[in-house]
């Protein structure tokens, strides 16, 4: 019973702390592109989130450079 709530308690932390500090992006695109895509990130040993996360630094440094 302790560890059901020491779990409960840790999860409303740390979910209170994911709506304060995360938001959630998103994107639809054709089944066809998104499988292929999937399967290009599963031969190279890629994770989407890791290779997204690239790509939204990579323009925020451009964007930085404009100025």
């Amino acid at each position: 019973m302790y560890m059901d709530e020491r779990k409960k308690k840790q999860f409303k932390r740390q979910n209170n702390w994911n709506k304060n500090n995360m938001l959630i992006v998103g994107a639809q695109y054709r089944k066809e592109f998104v499988l292929e895509y999937r399967q290009a990130l599963e031969k190279l040993g890629l994770k989407q989130s890791n290779e997204i996360r690239k790509l939204m630094e990579s323009t925020i440094i451009k964007a930085k450079n404009i100025n």
